[in-house]
């Protein structure tokens, strides 16, 4: 037997007995992943005059970290529980699951939200939910039972019916919504609208602006605790709505419990107020010609210039300069002084800045 021959029967005896001996022998196969939807952590609720408002993310991920390939439903649950019998949050495995328990023993699923349910119910990355509150804002109701405690939670449901843990609980007790503040007027101001209205202990205020009356929007970053606020940066030459709502928040300034909107005030916003004027312009003469230099200033969008010779009328050089300097080429001889204005776009003129140099004759 040729030399070659021989070396790959020896080869091939030698992987035959490391496949035996279980050198690089493969493992059993590994059972195929059970993806199920990551549990939701972020659900919140709000009470708005009598509604609940539910809001969380929409789910995207499994709990092995992947992507969620067929989110198939939401599952929404509500569950009502006597105030005095609501036990408390604890933050262990064990006090999850016991809330769980009674969540399933005493609640029902007030929503499926699936196909085209589950996109009408889709906000960009969020989903929400809205659930009426009325039964429990009833004083009769309120009498005969006591004041209860309302729990919502949801779970995903994908990959042919698995369901995820349920999501953290929210709670909310439902109350009769607080009254709009009293006395709400709105200014104009160079700074922007001023708000104030009449303060009432107890109560923190949400501010909504709108452009056209009817979509609207929160403009402060947390309720308010005072009874004034500025409007800083809107743009004038324009008309703005204003309303306000009284809402109950937690310590940390989560909102809690929004009222009603009180009726709006329209502000007609109009660009009277002119920009800073320039500071530090100095003339600078450099044999013929003299050279303007200044800072720029705040709401200006170009600068006037203009000059005057001893004592004649003052003759306007330039109207839209943009630049923060200026070069006169032909400047009189003696003495000469140089007037800058800031302007803005509503063609507003701020007050003069001056400065005087002399021309010498070449």
């Amino acid at each position: 037997m040729p030399r070659a021959t021989r070396m790959g029967v020896v080869l091939l005896l030698l992987a035959g007995f490391a496949a035996e001996t279980g050198c690089g022998r493969k493992g059993p196969p590994l059972p195929p992943e059970l993806r199920v939807a990551d549990t939701t952590r972020d659900l919140q609720v709000v009470q708005d005059e009598g509604t609940a408002r539910l809001k969380w993310s929409y789910p995207q991920m499994t709990t092995a970290g992947g992507p969620l390939p067929d989110l198939e439903s939401v599952e929404v649950w509500r569950a009502e529980v006597p105030l005095a019998q609501e036990p408390p949050a604890g933050t262990t495995a064990r006090d999850r699951q016991a809330r769980w328990s009674l969540l399933e023993g005493r609640g029902e699923i007030i929503a499926r939200l699936e196909g085209e349910g589950l996109d009408l119910a889709t906000r960009g990355s969020n989903l929400e939910l809205e659930d009426e509150l009325d039964r429990w804002l009833s004083p009769a109701e309120e009498e005969e039972s006591g004041e209860i405690v309302v729990w919502y939670a949801v779970r995903s449901v994908c990959c042919r019916g698995r369901t995820s843990e349920y999501s953290n609980i929210v709670r909310l007790i439902p109350k009769a919504a607080p009254p709009a503040p009293d006395g709400f007027e709105v200014t104009a101001e160079r700074d922007g609208p001023h708000l104030q209205w009449i303060p009432v202990e107890g109560r923190r205020v949400q501010v909504e602006r709108s452009d056209d009356g009817q979509r609207w929007t929160v403009v402060n970053p947390s309720p308010l605790t005072d009874s004034a606020w500025v409007d800083v940066g809107v743009a004038q030459e324009h008309v703005w709505f204003y309303r306000l709502r009284s809402v109950t928040a937690a310590a940390d300034g989560t909102v809690l419990r929004m009222g009603a909107p009180g009726p709006p005030v329209q502000l007609d916003f109009p660009d009277l107020y002119p920009p800073d004027a320039p500071v530090d312009l100095v003339c600078l003469p450099e044999g013929g010609r003299v050279r303007l230099r200044w800072r720029a200033a705040d709401g200006a969008t170009g600068y006037s210039i203009e000059r005057r010779a001893g004592q004649e009328e003052a003759e306007v050089l330039a109207e839209a300069v943009r630049e923060v300097f200026f070069l006169d080429e032909t400047p009189p001889t003696g003495n000469v002084t140089y007037t800058v204005h800031a302007v803005d776009d509503a063609g507003n003129h701020s007050t003069e800045s001056h400065c005087r140099t002399i021309v010498e004759a070449p």
